[in-house]
């Protein structure tokens, strides 16, 4: 079985200069403001997360809603045709 985490992950900031040749960025320290994201037991972030979002009441189960994009590279779609 799987294990997955939720916990907060680092703001991105593009460190690209002038004389590089592909776009870089710099992973910065989490902090209250951070997103959240799911993780792997292994510390991978699973790919194309687009939101998420958690849900909690007294007495309720917690709900965790994770929206996903679709790109067919990382995250593709397979199974019945409707």
């Amino acid at each position: 079985m799987m294990k997955l985490i939720l916990k907060r992950v680092p703001h991105q900031v593009e460190t690209t200069s002038l004389h590089d040749e592909a776009r870089r960025f710099q992973l910065t320290k989490t902090n209250a403001a951070s997103p959240f994201a799911l993780h792997t037991e292994d510390g991978q972030v699973l790919p194309c997360q687009a939101s998420t979002t958690l849900h909690s009441a007294p007495g309720d189960v917690v709900r965790l809603t994770v929206v996903f994009t679709v790109d067919g590279d990382s995250l593709a779609v397979e199974g019945d045709v409707v």
